[in-house]
This record gives structure tokens, C-alpha cells and sequence, in this order.
């Protein structure tokens, strides 16, 4: 006999589940761009971002469980058929900006819900200022490189 405190309704359940899917999606592109990436700093960054959506997916899975939902597998997410291959940092962080919209759009389609209990609306909210501090920690760090250059090509 299984004991559910709080039981979600099928709407936020398949929300979740969809958030949870995009954040498994995230981290295997991730990990599938960073692979091609030479920058030593920008790889770090990028896989720092797919590390942080593995855990946020797993804690989603874990509270999808809790509330009664199957929770999605992660394997069944692989990263999209053709190669993230990037030819410059500028490209890498328009793919990473398209990532992070999508996902700023499902945290905030989440958390609008009204029928949200406490618990689950704390844990999307951290999320969602996790994601936008790693997001944001990747375009300083693009505004740190460029700035860089820059002053090579002064001193050049």
C-alpha cells in the first residue's frame, strides 16, 4: 500500500515530467558541445551547466515519484541527431541563450500554476535562479573573453 501526502494533479505532473525531459535534453547536448570545445574555461562552464541540469532533472524525478506520477528515465533523452558542432563562441552562446529561454519559459509555466504546493514551488523557484546564475556566469565569462581579446589587438 503506497502513502502519497501530497498527490499533484495530472496537469502539473506532465509539466514537471516535461520540465524534467528539457533538463536531461540540456544535458546531453551539453556534454555533446563541450566535447568540440577547446576554450578550457567555456568547456568548464558548458559542462557545469549539464551537470547542474542533471541534478535539477534528478530532483525532479524524485518529487514527480513522491507525488504519485512515474517519473521519466533519462536515458530515453539523447542529444539531437546532428552534431553541436560550433565554429565560434559566438554560436556556442546563442544555443546556450535558445537553452535558456525554453527553460526560463517551462520553470515560469510551473511556477504560475496555482494549485503548486509549497514544498515543490521552493524547489522550482531555487532551480530557476540556479539556471539563471549558470547562464549568467556563462555570458560573464564571454564578456571576460572578449575583453580579452580585445586588449590582445590593442596591444598588437
Amino acid at each position: 500500500m503506497e502513502l502519497n501526502l501530497f498527490e499533484a494533479s495530472p496537469l502539473i505532473l506532465e509539466k514537471i515530467k516535461s520540465l524534467c525531459g528539457l533538463l536531461w535534453q540540456g544535458k546531453k547536448e551539453y556534454e555533446q558541445v563541450a566535447a568540440n570545445i577547446h576554450d578550457k574555461e567555456l568547456r568548464h562552464a558548458i559542462l557545469m551547466l549539464a551537470q547542474e541540469n542533471n541534478q535539477y532533472a534528478r530532483e525532479l524525478s524524485s518529487q514527480i515519484e513522491t507525488l504519485g506520477g512515474v517519473p521519466p528515465k533519462e536515458n530515453i533523452y539523447e542529444a539531437s541527431a546532428e552534431a553541436k558542432i560550433f565554429h565560434d563562441e559566438n554560436e556556442i552562446l546563442a544555443f546556450c541563450k535558445l537553452n535558456e529561454t525554453k527553460m526560463l519559459e517551462v520553470y515560469r509555466d510551473i511556477l504560475n500554476e496555482s494549485f503548486l504546493y509549497e514544498g515543490l514551488r521552493k524547489m522550482i523557484r531555487y532551480q530557476l535562479n540556479g539556471i539563471l546564475c549558470a547562464f549568467t556566469q556563462l555570458k560573464l565569462l564571454n564578456s571576460f573573453s572578449n575583453l580579452k581579446r580585445h586588449r590582445k589587438q590593442l596591444i598588437s
